[in-house]
């Protein structure tokens, strides 16, 4: 392709010993037609790398000739100080650029125009990257930077040279692919089978011949089997990290590296590790490799460990069931993951059960679209109370179409109805089993209680054998080597100290919480479990204990609202396939969105043609069961809002009820036109005793007023007296001027505050 000139390792002649011009003539065989003097001018650089760390402790003869190419620019005329090497690369793999300081480093220098040629022993020292390797090239073409390898010299500005430099960078990682995959083959050949060695997680250690079994310690394999049984109680992994931490429980774990390695150590259980045991299939019994697979996607620059994202269980690479000793079976691990996907909280899931006011969260569906009901939070702020009835109001809503297409709120439930409806259904339904209750509840509590007590003593014995070891430890020690018998006697007393300390924590447990359950606490469990509705209300009872009980027999609730109207049609999915249909009736905003709104509106004309006053009308109207929109007593004002729309004019109370008036007795709105002021100071007057009044006996209970032709002089000189005192205020007011011969009377004061407030109505 072109002409090139083998590098060959020359013998370096002794300057002293050898002519000056076969010193020319020699140097001149090494130099290529390439090498101009201008390159001579800027730095040789020399790259060294090696793959691996342990590529460089082993392959050092690879390590030594690379080093040796600075004696070659030596050859070409490079002078010692101009010849520079880069060797921050040892132990880096050249598959990417990404993180190799000496390659970005060299890329530096090209740039700046200070490199005139770059030695390396092969191509694939400097890049086993197409993406890297093409670019190295475009930057040596365009400043004139030459390239040498053991085969010899190239100038990326010549086309063959370039071709050739080209194909070597493709061969290069092609070299890489290969070997990545022959490796990759081998792996997954070996994972296919189970016997591919990984980390291990908690609970599990590699035997002596290369099988995965149990972790010997019990005390590992009881805690590890808790988080199960902990996760089926509760149902959250939150809930498994409170039920740890409250009663200190810790897991053993393995170190997996370091002086330390396979050491035994108790930690206290984080969200990560606990996510970790619920969601391996190993302890299901089954070998798995590849859950987790790279994606490159989200690689970050920088960090070498991410990019990694899990997988769906088809895409695994790997899947040998019954490989190795379970602690849980298969289908208790596929319930797992099936809680652990709905407890996350999303619009499709029903997510795990809070301490909300909503006793149906997660478990309303709508009827039309078939999408989960969201609650919606209204009012102050506060949990509810025992009875399921909290300071907050809260509604079921259908929002899937609005937040999809912008279309309105498909339909929306209150959402205290609904919970009432279920709430009487679920009670109901766990009625016959109260016996079966309390037998399962005492069980379950005494399991619990022998369970703690099982990790308390293997605590106290673990103890022990630490304090025991550390004894023979110091007795082991000769008495007269003190530097080490302090160490040990130390270390003894630590032990022994923490030793006592777990006796006493675990007295105190003891004491909390007996082992065996007393009479009274057993009585106490069958009388709260066969009173169902008491332990509901229970002040103890908590609204996510409240949703759990509900979970455990309500699979759904499907609703379907009548339009605008106040029914709902309400179908239960019980969890054993049932179902049990009723109808809920709802608050609506307003009388006009009630079903009943013709039926009323009819009846109320009909009252009205029979001349009942609008009191009455109402009271009529509540004995024949109308309610309010809100599921109330119908309302005084409702009913008027009704009469408006329907133009209709109640009778006058006082042509009705004109005998109720006695002789000299009047309405307020009667006597006050006939004095000539308002109705509010009528009433502030006969507030302060001025007036003569007395209340109506039967309902509405109006107020009635008694004034002769002698009163009627005496109210009409008050009422003048009022307005000038009334009048002389003004004036002062506006003048400025404090008139100090004149007081304003009470009554004028009494009548500039009546005048300011509200008419009270006389009926």
């Amino acid at each position: 392709m072109t002409a090139t000139l083998a590098l060959v390792e020359p013998r370096a002649p002794t300057p002293a010993s050898r002519p000056v011009a076969h010193g020319r003539a020699e140097v001149a065989e090494w130099r290529s037609e390439k090498l101009q003097s201008w390159h001579l001018e800027r730095l040789a650089v020399v790259y060294v790398r090696q793959s691996t760390p342990q590529q460089v402790l082993d392959h050092q003869e690879s390590t030594r000739l690379q080093y040796g190419l600075a004696g070659r620019a030596a050859a070409w005329g490079w002078p010692a100080s101009r010849v520079l090497v880069i060797d921050d690369d040892l132990g880096k793999s050249a598959a990417s650029a990404e993180g190799r300081v000496g390659f970005q480093r060299l890329v530096s220098e090209v740039s700046l125009d200070h490199v005139g040629l770059i030695l390396g022993v092969e191509m694939s020292r400097l890049a086993r990257s197409n993406k890297d390797w093409h670019q190295l090239l475009e930057l040596c073409a365009l400043f004139r930077t030459l390239i040498a390898d053991l085969d010899g010299i190239y100038d990326p500005v010549q086309y063959n040279d370039r071709l050739l430099l080209g194909l070597k960078g493709t061969m290069s990682e092609a070299e890489l692919h290969v070997l990545k995959q022959r490796m990759y083959q081998g792996r997954l050949s070996k994972a296919r089978r189970g016997e591919l060695a990984f980390a291990l997680p908690t609970g599990y250690v590699w035997g002596p011949d290369g099988t995965v079994t149990l972790d010997p310690d019990e005390q590992v394999q009881q805690t590890v089997r808790l988080v199960f049984q902990t996760f089926e109680e509760v149902g959250t992994l939150g809930g498994v990290l409170r039920y740890f931490a409250d009663h200190d429980i810790r897991l053993g774990v393995r170190v997996r590296e370091g002086p330390g390695k396979g050491a035994l150590v108790w930690r206290r259980p984080n969200r990560p590790t606990v996510q970790m045991v619920l969601k391996h299939p190993l302890y299901a019994g089954a070998y798995v490799y590849g859950r987790r697979q790279e994606n490159a996607r989200r690689r970050q620059p920088g960090r070498a460990r991410t990019g990694r994202v899990a997988v769906a269980p088809q895409e695994w690479l790997a899947f040998v069931p019954d490989r190795v000793p379970a602690y849980i079976s298969w289908d208790q691990y596929e319930a797992h993951q099936a809680r652990l996907q709905a407890n996350r909280a999303r619009a499709a899931a029903m997510g795990a059960a809070r301490d909300g006011a909503a006793l149906l969260a997660g478990l309303v569906v709508c009827a039309r679209c078939d999408c989960r009901l969201g609650v919606h939070y209204d009012g102050a702020a506060g949990d509810a109370t025992p009875a399921g009835r909290g300071s907050r109001t809260y509604s079921y809503e259908c929002v899937q179409r609005r937040n999809t297409y912008g279309e309105p709120v498909c339909q929306h439930v209150s959402g205290a109805c609904l919970d009432a409806f279920v709430r009487e259904q679920v009670l109901t339904a766990l009625q016959p089993a109260a016996l079966e209750l309390s037998l399962a509840a005492a069980g379950h509590l005494q399991d619990e209680r022998d369970q703690l007590t099982r990790l308390w003593e293997q605590r106290l014995e673990r103890a022990q054998y630490e304090a025991a070891r550390a004894a023979r430890q110091y007795h082991a020690v000769e008495p007269e080597h003190r530097l080490v018998a302090r160490t040990l006697e130390r270390a003894w007393e630590e032990t022994l100290a923490a030793q006592q300390q777990l006796a006493e924590d675990y007295h105190r447990f003891a004491r909390q919480q007996p082992r065996l359950l007393s009479p009274e606490e057993q009585a106490a469990i069958r009388q709260l479990a066969a009173d169902v509705p008491a332990l509901w209300v229970a002040p103890t009872t908590t609204s996510a204990d409240r949703k759990e009980v509900v979970r455990q027999v309500v699979e759904r609730v499907v609703v379907d609202a009548q339009g605008t109207s106040e029914h709902v049609h309400v179908r239960i999915r019980w969890c054993g396939g049932h179902q049990t249909d009723g109808v809920v009736i709802r608050p609506v905003s307003s009388l006009a969105a009630l079903s009943t709104y013709p039926q009323l509106c009819q009846r109320v004309r009909d009252l009205v043609s029979e001349g009942l006053p609008v009191a009455a009308l109402v009271d009529q109207l509540r004995a024949e069961g109308y309610r309010s929109p809100h599921g109330g007593r119908l309302g005084l004002q409702g009913i008027r809002n009704v009469m408006h729309r329907l133009d209709l004019r109640p009778p006058r109370p006082r042509a009705q009820h004109r005998d109720a008036l006695g002789p000299h007795e009047w309405w307020p709105a009667d006597l006050a036109r006939t004095l000539g002021l308002p109705r509010a100071t009528l009433h502030t007057w006969r507030r302060a005793g001025r007036v003569q009044a007395r209340r109506e006996a039967p309902p509405p209970h109006r107020w009635i007023l008694w004034a002769d032709d002698t009163e009627l002089a005496r109210l009409h000189a008050l009422r003048q007296r009022s307005l000038s005192a009334e009048a002389r205020q003004r004036w002062s007011l506006d003048t400025g001027v404090e008139d100090a011969c004149h007081t304003v009377p009470s009554c004028a004061v009494e009548d500039a505050t009546a005048l300011a407030g509200t008419e009270e109505r006389d009926g």
